[in-house]
């Protein structure tokens, strides 16, 4: 999907990942994300197997082209001082966050299918609250993953960063109808599928 050119700033990365980027500049408009880590496709019958693996260290691609990038800590890339404004339910101050954290949530539910609501819920409190726990699964270090290239691409604050967190919590509790639930994820695919359109 062609993104608008301003999504991604070089000059806004964080050192590292901004060397890497100046060395190899991506393609104009295209969404970077984190390639997602599963095992060699011959060995488990071509089906998609979530290959575990130290969260720090990651690839990043453009559908052309990668990078590796390995950061100790989400905290390490928090920046600054500046306060949040309220995020109601259309936030509109930090657009470009959610939609990088959506693409790698639906990207994650493409290859291995729809997280509950739950399990969402808990993986975006744990970011907001611990953002460098231990990990509490495949699923939760491909979202840390996620909330790096984030905060590596982006100048934002811990508050700014535990209020995003906290918005897509409760986007997550407000789809939950039970364990099994899978709302959340439904609409992120409905509002991208008319999004394209």
């Amino acid at each position: 999907m062609q993104m608008p050119e301003t999504i991604f700033n070089v000059a806004d990365f964080v050192p590292g990942l901004r060397e890497l980027f100046e060395q190899r500049p991506p393609a104009p408009g295209q969404m970077i994300l984190n390639a997602v880590p599963v095992k060699n496709s011959a060995e488990t019958g071509g089906k998609f197997v979530p290959l575990q693996g130290e969260r720090r260290f990651m690839t990043l691609t453009d559908g052309k082209q990668t990078w590796d990038w390995e950061t100790e800590s989400l905290r390490g890339l928090w920046r600054g001082t500046q306060q949040p404004p309220v995020l109601g339910d259309y936030p509109e101050a930090y657009n470009d966050a959610f939609m990088i954290l959506d693409f790698h949530a639906l990207e994650l539910c493409r290859l291995f299918g729809d997280r509950p609501d739950s399990e969402m819920k808990e993986i975006y409190a744990t970011l907001r609250r611990r953002p460098d726990g231990r990990s509490l699964g495949f699923a939760h270090d491909y979202l840390w993953r996620a909330a790096a290239l984030v905060l590596g691409t982006r100048p934002l604050s811990q508050a700014e960063f535990e209020a995003i967190m906290a918005r897509l919590e409760r986007s997550c509790r407000t789809f939950e109808q039970g364990p099994s639930s899978r709302n959340y994820i439904a609409c992120l695919r409905t509002t991208f599928e008319q999004g394209e359109q």
